[in-house]
């Protein structure tokens, strides 16, 4: 059944990277406005953060819901992250030693090109969303996959890793390449049947945003210790190529996107001991 509101319900609980916050409220200014542009609430399209996906549709045993529950899995969930960001910490150093990134251990979210992502229910033998997604590609950095693979080595299977799972990427099974990471950004998950989708207004907005890479204007931040003069001279502002990465969260996405939550969020910067 056609409808202009979008009402996908998610499953499973997921892993995220999320960008710092002062950093991405041109990001955020441009998410808000593909969601108003695609009809807000009233289609179904709540906010949601920006985030990158490590992992999605993953099991927490034994998570019933109950407020005990819920405690003991914001606990074991903690856990599991620090025990992520501590080994991240051990073994980036070991890729700085290595190869010419420098010598932090910030993450870095990248986009490289915006992407029109037409995702029908009929797709992935019916796990599609039933919309159409404009979302940023990211580079596939050193640091962001051994972050993923240290968060899928730790936590169960997702979707994507499950032996079970049949949708499309059987074919990427044969060939060996289930597990590649294809980390983006997600701005809006239009309603396939709105206007502005049905119009192809969200196509062509996505394609001349990639045309004129208008997205490099939503990542200009002024890094620590960087003075910016007042006479808006832009040789005084630092041009960054993408976002620092805050945050690892664990999130609740099952149901629409009004019902998603956080169950623990911690700062990417600091190691456990």
């Amino acid at each position: 059944m056609s409808s202009n509101k979008f009402s996908h319900r998610f499953s499973g609980y997921s892993i995220w990277v999320e960008p710092d916050a002062e950093q991405s409220s041109q990001l955020i200014e441009e998410m808000e406005f593909l969601r108003c542009k695609c009809g807000g609430i009233d289609a179904g399209l709540h906010r949601f953060v920006p985030h990158c996906t490590l992992l999605y549709n993953t099991s927490l045993d034994n998570y019933s819901g109950d407020e005990d529950t819920k405690t003991t899995w914001q606990q074991q969930g903690e856990s599991m992250l620090r025990s992520c960001i501590h080994e991240f910490h051990r073994l980036a150093s070991t890729i700085n030693k290595t190869s010419s990134s420098s010598s932090n251990t910030v993450i870095q979210l990248i986009p490289t090109s915006q992407y029109y992502f037409p995702y029908p229910k009929t797709a992935d033998n019916g796990k599609g969303f039933g919309c159409c997604i404009s979302l940023l590609i990211l580079e596939t950095t050193p640091h962001l996959q051994l972050l993923h693979d240290i968060v899928r080595d730790r936590f169960p299977p997702d979707e994507r890793h499950r032996k079970d799972y049949s949708g499309e990427t059987n074919q990427e099974e044969e060939d060996g390449n289930e597990s590649r990471f294809r980390p983006h950004m997600a701005l809006v998950y239009a309603p396939q049947d709105h206007e502005n989708v049905t119009s192809g207004w969200l196509e062509r907005y996505t394609i001349q945003n990639e045309a004129e890479k208008r997205y490099m204007k939503w990542i200009n931040v002024v890094k620590e210790g960087q003075k910016v003069d007042d006479d808006c001279n832009n040789q005084s502002r630092v041009s960054s190529a993408g976002w620092d990465a805050k945050y690892i969260s664990l999130w609740s996405t099952e149901g629409t996107l009004d019902e998603w939550y956080p169950i623990v969020k911690l700062d990417l910067g600091k190691a456990s001991g």
